[in-house]
């Protein structure tokens, strides 16, 4: 059982008064530092029994929601999960969850009777603040808020937001760490073994060890530099007490992984297989089983245990994208991990001249991101739009209950200081904006070409549209003159239907049913020279296909199917014998347009497609737009993307959008747009989406359509925090087909892509996948047949991947033996003889 539920513990007095004041109803903003204790004022409300409805407990990270389940349900509390990938008992009296899980809810005007927000600071997190910052506008007035942090600097301008929303809420403060932290310059350890090393990092770890200060934790830039360094250890520290592994663990991590962990020491990043990460490696470091842990600073925020010290190997990590500079909240964050409560007196910070200190970590001012979430404004927008309200000043009175001193500008404000103007969307990269194929329909409209497969079907019902013509098509004496090609010529078999008609020769009226061949006859069919006639019967018996395969000759083979012009008989005139053939049997390739009509050959252009980015805002202007928002802002941007109408309506796409959380929903919009783009393919397709991994693949990538998709509604622009060269900014080239060789092993050439792939990276693209499946299963209805079939393919998908996923995760966790979990271990060195 854990500690801090199951054994006898008074709260402190700041615990106890965050307590009361939630129980009388008042929202509550604690700060308090790292280890200090602010999970527990959850804890002490759930036990208490004061929490009357649902609690739901939101974490930043996956890792995080399942380590508060396991730990609660250990506990046996009734408690359920939702991360997106995982969905469990979401009904129970507490549920643990990523933020993003609750938003469907909140933008109902639902929620929980009490949502904690942990590490509310997220706010100021440039990719997912606007969701913590739309949850907290969003939240219900009966929906009791809990925020809790230990690395903001001013909670007290969080308050007065709670209060500017018509809100209760006070600050709960407490800046005491129930282990201090102090500094512990590397240089003044014991350096009695550095002559033993030749490398900088065993002379490192042994000083910390050798002044007991083990466990200790590593952050490190990189997740290469993380593994060089965890192996050097490994070779070079003398070895202490082995730590014994079950056959289970041993499996989910490998052999190179395993040998490091018997000598008690792990590297631990995002590139490791989430069994590896969170079923042996973190739970064998929070039971004070690992002597050192390598850790990336970018995976620092998802890291769930402490260690006696902890050193920050540099001041930059790369975060996937770009150069990183770790800023002081981050520095705290990090350093909290030193000092286990309990079992600690005192956390050490390790640092050398090169490093950080911990001076150098303090809390940061909480400001918002830059990012609005768009997709919550549409969804403001589309209730206004319902209701009768005005759609901009809707947004607008949400845009003033976001955290800012100032709402942010949407773009249609009147002697906006320039410099609250947003910055200009960046113009399409190398002006390859978004276009458009269209044909020409059978109303003479041009309208968008859908990738429709094309379907052969007889000339008989064929049509043509042209700029000259349009009606079926072998009513056009043009049209059928290009199979006469110089063999015979366009006649009429009935009304508004024509045919062809093939000079066969003079009748011979000594000889009835005989006929003289014309010349071309002759040459056509092969006939010898002595023949002087031919008997009419013959012809239309036995020379009757040769004719009608003539007739074709010089048109494409692709175009035209087996099927042949049918003779429907002869008949004679102007002192010849014609034979008329029909061309309506002969199948051909046609596009049904938006009419149903089947087109052969429509006429096609691509067009640059621009939006008309103008909204009409005055109601009593007599003009469809009164005004042009400006650009660069949220408007101009929704405007030029279609996702709204000029009333500031959201349109389908614009609705689909504002379904999901981030650009992702403009791609699937995209692709649903195209209706020839099968759903059973853009299903799969949608791995790419989220991957945040570009994986290089020596194949042709059939998944490309999506992304080719995308940007071909969209152009190449850049819409910060959504689209990235147009395309989403997490998308990933090659996750579709990588996931397809790791669910199909049996397939040729799989061992050989997946070779230089990191199993961390693999499982989190497939992770993100099935969560983005999950979550188009429950987002709302809408009455486009192309939506409620990718809803309905999502949850097919969904039930045939659910048991793969634990089978080809080891999701379920192998569990800590007793001497593991109880162990106490001496982090010694074995210094004999050295």
């Amino acid at each position: 059982m854990l500690p801090s539920l199951n054994t006898l513990k008074l709260p402190d007095v700041w615990q106890h008064q965050a307590v009361n004041l939630l129980r009388d109803g008042t929202d509550v903003v604690v700060s308090a530092p790292t280890g200090a204790g602010k999970t527990y004022i959850f804890e002490l409300l759930h036990q208490s029994r004061s929490l009357q409805g649902q609690a739901v407990y939101t974490v930043p990270t996956r890792a995080l929601a399942n380590d508060k389940y396991a730990e609660w349900k250990e506990a046996k509390w009734d408690v359920g999960i939702a991360t997106g990938d995982v969905s469990e008992n979401v009904g129970a009296p507490v549920v643990v969850a990523t933020l993003e899980t609750q938003l469907e809810r909140l933008v109902r005007g639902e929620g929980p009777a009490m949502l904690v927000i942990d590490e509310y600071q997220m706010i100021a997190d440039a990719a997912r603040g606007s969701h913590y910052e739309a949850a907290i506008a969003l939240a219900p007035a009966d929906t009791r808020l809990l925020l809790l942090s230990g690395s903001v600097a001013n909670p007290d301008d969080i308050v007065a937001w709670l209060r500017r929303l018509g809100r209760s809420a006070e600050v709960v403060q407490t800046k005491e760490r129930p282990v201090p932290l102090e500094e512990a310059p590397w240089e003044a350890l014991p350096q009695r073994m550095a002559r033993h090393f030749e490398h900088f990092w065993p002379k490192f770890a042994a000083a910390v060890m050798l002044a007991d200060l083990a466990p200790l934790l590593i952050f490190s830039p990189r997740r290469k530099e993380a593994e060089s360094i965890a192996r050097r250890l490994a070779a070079d520290l003398p070895h202490g007490e082995s730590l014994d592994l079950t056959h289970e663990q041993r499996a989910v991590c490998g052999k190179d992984l395993t040998a490091l962990l018997e000598k008690r020491i792990a590297f631990h990043h995002s590139g490791l297989s989430y069994a590896a990460r969170a079923g042996v490696i973190e739970p064998l470091a929070k039971a004070g089983q690992l002597r050192v842990i390598v850790a990336t600073m970018g995976l620092s925020a998802g890291i769930n245990f402490s260690v006696r010290s902890v050193h920050v190997a540099a001041t930059t990590f790369h975060d996937g994208k770009a150069e990183h500079k770790l800023t002081p909240d981050e520095l705290l964050q990090m350093y909290g991990r030193a000092g286990r409560r309990g079992l600690d007196e005192k956390g050490f910070v390790v640092t050398t001249r090169q490093s950080p200190t911990l001076m150098d970590a303090r809390p940061a001012r909480l400001h918002r991101g830059e990012l609005l979430a768009w997709p919550i404004f549409l969804r403001v927008m589309k209730h206004a739009s319902q209701t009768g309200a005005n759609t901009f000043q809707s947004a607008e009175h949400f845009a003033g209950r976001l955290y800012a001193k100032a709402p942010p500008l949407l773009g249609l404000e009147e002697n906006a200081p320039e410099t609250m103007h947003a910055p200009k969307t960046e113009k399409a990269l190398f002006g390859l904006e978004a276009t458009e194929k269209q044909i020409l329909n059978s109303k003479g409209e041009w309208e968008r070409r859908a990738s429709t497969p094309l379907q052969r079907l007889p000339l008989g019902i064929v049509w043509l549209a042209s700029v000259d013509k349009i009606g079926p098509a072998l009513s056009i004496p043009g049209f059928v003159a290009r199979f006469a090609h110089g063999i015979g010529r366009v006649g009429k078999i009935r009304k508004d239907h024509y045919g062809v008609e093939i000079p066969l020769g003079q009748p011979l009226e000594e000889t009835p049913g005989h006929l003289r061949p014309t010349k071309s006859l002759r040459k056509l069919l092969k006939l010898p020279r002595r023949a002087e006639s031919v008997p009419l019967e013959e012809i239309e018996i036995l020379h009757s296909p040769a004719l009608a395969a003539a007739l074709l000759e010089g048109q494409n083979g692709d175009l035209f199917a087996e099927a042949l012009p049918r003779l429907t008989g002869t008949i004679a005139k102007e002192g010849l014998v014609f034979a008329i053939f029909d061309l309506g049997e002969v199948e051909v390739p046609v596009y049904h347009d938006s009419h149903d009509r089947p087109l052969f050959q429509p006429r096609e252009r691509t067009i640059v497609v621009k939006n008309d980015t103008g909204v009409h805002v005055d109601e009593t202007a007599t003009t469809a737009t009164d005004r042009q928002p400006r650009p660069g802002s949220p408007i101009h941007a929704w405007r030029s993307l279609g996702l709204i109408d000029e009333a500031g309506t959201p349109t389908r796409r614009g609705e689909i959008f504002s379904f999901f959380q981030g650009g992702e929903g403009l791609a699937i919009a995209a692709a649903l747009e195209d209706e020839g783009y099968p759903v059973d393919e853009i299903i799969p397709h949608m791995a790419n989406l989220r991957s945040g991994t570009k994986f290089d693949l020596p194949v042709t990538c059939g998944s490309e359509r999506l992304g080719a998709a995308c940007r071909n509604t969209y152009g190449f622009i850049n819409h910060p925090g959504y689209l990235e060269n147009g395309l989403p900014l997490d998308y990933g080239e090659g996750a579709a087909e990588l996931l397809d060789t790791l669910l199909h092993p049996e397939r040729p050439g799989t061992r050989e892509l997946r070779q230089d792939v990191a199993e961390g990276d693999i499982s989190r693209a497939y992770v993100e996948w099935l969560s983005l499946l999950r979550h188009i299963t429950h987002a709302p209805a809408h009455p486009w047949r192309r939506w409620l079939a990718l809803q309905e393919e999502a949850r097919r998908a969904l039930k045939q991947h659910d048991k793969t996923l634990r089978h080809l995760f080891h999701l379920d966790l192998p569990p800590l033996t007793n001497k593991q979990r109880h162990g106490k271990p001496k982090h010694y060195l074995l210094t004999k003889g050295m």
